[in-house]
């Protein structure tokens, strides 16, 4: 058997609440730029590590009591990072930092809804 090579090279997240969910993924630290689409609307991209984060604006999206979507970042400064995306409208705290073997671990959920885990290295 062949060994494969398996590299995430792009998420993109398709959002209603474009300016909230900039927000909120610059204070974990992705740096946006913005474009417009050839379809319309508007596209801003992040590059972290070779990969690329982008939000699409939409008009409409689809919720559901189960998050379709969990991300995880590996973060510094766990607790004002927190604070400042619970400031965020629409994000809501679902773990409060949690001490565990391999550091501090909370959970939010952004403006759309995704989970989105928060890890600190001890």
């Amino acid at each position: 058997m062949e060994l494969m090579s398996l590299k995430i090279t792009s998420i993109t997240l398709n959002t209603p609440h474009l300016q909230d969910m900039l927000g909120f993924y610059r204070i974990i630290g992705l740096q946006f730029t913005a474009s417009k689409v050839d379809k319309g609307g508007e596209v801003h991209r992040a590059t972290h590590d070779g990969m690329e984060f982008s939000l699409y604006s939409v008009t409409t999206k689809h919720h559901s009591l189960v998050p379709s979507l969990q991300l995880g970042f590996e973060i510094t400064n766990i607790e004002q990072i927190l604070k400042n995306l619970l400031a965020v409208p629409g994000v809501t705290g679902i773990l409060d930092p949690l001490d565990l073997p391999e550091g501090k671990r909370a959970m939010v959920s952004d403006p759309d809804g995704h989970v989105v885990e928060l890890l600190e290295r001890t």
